[in-house]
């Protein structure tokens, strides 16, 4: 696959990151209100959108998300094992910058740019499946309590269960309403990028080497988990393509609000974010001239 259309894959992602990151040198704002609009408008837009414009199947829905659940398991139990060799057991908030990976924000545009709406669709189950892990199992592992009472307040999985069930009972919803969606989901994909790029300025890194382990695990590890499983299981096409790349992000960025919400290791999360987003540009280019080489 020639370089520059690896490069024009990923360029546009990494600039509008780099947007966000130089504009916070210049301007400071509080990025609540641009989550708050994320979270309860534009990524539900973009779910129901994403989900009833192709045609999918409760069968290739499981796959997805038993692939995402396999990968988030498998990246904790190798953290766990790293943590026990090297003594480090009480670090609970070296689990979720590992575990959970950035589905989102980078996950999103690459999979549109190099697959298509296709290949949108099949993150956006991803991202849904990881938002739910994360919403439980990760404030779970912060907090050790709470996580289950979470999951009944995230807009996206009832912005999924509606796209699912329009997709799989052919209801005909109107064009304008179509439109509509479409258009409030498609600021999405650019509002997440800058917001990342805003975020990574204000972190600092610390503990490198170990931080630089946990950027291993949930990258190499959660890449080369997903190949296993898709070889298992025999996935193939784009659907299989966009499980490796989603599984090999790094490492997402929620995790710090989880850990500095529950006191779970804040800064040590805050490190390996931005340790493993600067890894990513380097091992997501590598992966996706593989991912585009492979037919």
């Amino acid at each position: 696959m020639p370089f520059l259309e690896v490069f024009s894959i990923v360029f546009p992602v990494f600039s509008i990151i780099g947007v966000g990151y130089f504009f916070a040198a210049c301007r400071k704002f509080s990025l609540e209100p641009l989550v708050e609009t994320l979270l309860y408008l534009t990524i539900p837009a973009l779910v129901v959108s994403s989900l009833i414009e192709k045609k999918i199947y409760l069968a290739e829905f499981g796959v997805v998300s038993s692939a995402a659940v396999t990968v988030v398991l498998s990246t904790g139990i190798i953290a766990l094992l790293f943590l026990i060799i090297t003594g480090r057991r009480s670090l609970k908030g070296f689990y979720l910058p590992t575990m959970f990976m950035n589905s989102g924000n980078m996950a999103f545009p690459l999979s549109l740019l190099a697959f298509g709406e296709e290949g949108l669709t099949v993150a956006v189950v991803y991202y849904v499946a990881i938002s739910v892990l994360v919403y439980t199992l990760g404030i779970y592992i912060a907090a050790g309590k709470g996580g289950w009472s979470e999951i009944g307040k995230l807009p996206l999985l009832y912005a999924a269960a509606v796209g699912v069930g329009i997709n799989i009972t052919g209801v005909a919803v109107p064009q304008p309403l179509i439109a509509t969606i479409d258009l409030l989901g498609s600021a999405t994909i650019p509002l997440m990028l800058v917001s990342l790029g805003y975020r990574l300025y204000f972190i600092r890194l610390q503990s490198f080497w170990l931080s630089l382990w946990g950027a291993g695990i949930r990258i190499v590890g959660g890449g080369i988990v997903a190949a296993l499983f898709v070889a298992a299981f025999g996935i193939g096409g784009i659907q299989g393509k966009v499980i490796i790349l989603s599984s090999a992000m790094p490492s997402a960025v929620i995790t710090f609000i989880i850990s500095y919400r529950y006191k779970a290791d804040a800064d040590f999360v805050a490190s390996m974010i931005a340790l493993s987003t600067l890894v990513s540009l380097i091992t997501t280019p590598l992966l996706l001239a593989l991912l585009l080489r492979s037919g």
